[in-house]
């Protein structure tokens, strides 16, 4: 693993309900419950830095995001949010940025297609929308991903 993963804030259990709460309070995010959120901080795939939470996936076998098949050695990133949405930061941007430097491969996402908040966040961020879906929920989702270049071994 990365030296920089060392240093990120993950969440601990005690962190769990402050997480179910951020989530309850966002409309995209509320189907998430303490069991699925306390899964993501025991295998350390939930990181919770300066009021930003991060759950994220390493993956380890081929899995397809609607029509897009994403490759083992990838990253996919399952929820980002952050506290006080109503404050002008970049907690977020500084959070997640950190993170796709870190991250395995390429990070591939998908979002609500109304979910025009974070689509501008991933734009900015130079993400690339590369597909749309029907999700089970039959709610249209939008897939970006974050290349890495691949040709600069930081190690």
């Amino acid at each position: 693993m990365k030296e920089c993963w060392k240093f990120f804030r993950y969440a601990e259990i005690s962190d769990t309900e402050k997480i179910i709460d951020l989530c309850k309070n966002n409309k995209w995010l509320d189907k998430y419950d303490s069991t699925y959120i306390q899964n993501k901080i025991k295998k350390n795939e939930c990181i919770y830095e300066s009021g930003v939470v991060i759950n994220f996936t390493f993956v380890k076998s081929k899995i397809y995001l609607g029509n897009v098949c994403i490759m083992p050695n990838n990253t996919l990133l399952n929820q980002i949010i952050r506290e006080n949405l109503n404050l002008k930061n970049t907690y977020a941007h500084h959070v997640l940025t950190k993170f796709l430097n870190c991250t395995l491969g390429n990070t591939y996402l998908s979002v609500d297609v109304n979910n025009i908040r974070a689509i501008k966040f991933y734009k900015k961020i130079n993400m690339d929308e590369i597909d749309e879906y029907f999700s089970n929920e039959n709610k249209k989702k939008l897939i970006f991903v974050y290349y890495k270049n691949n040709n600069l071994d930081l190690n």
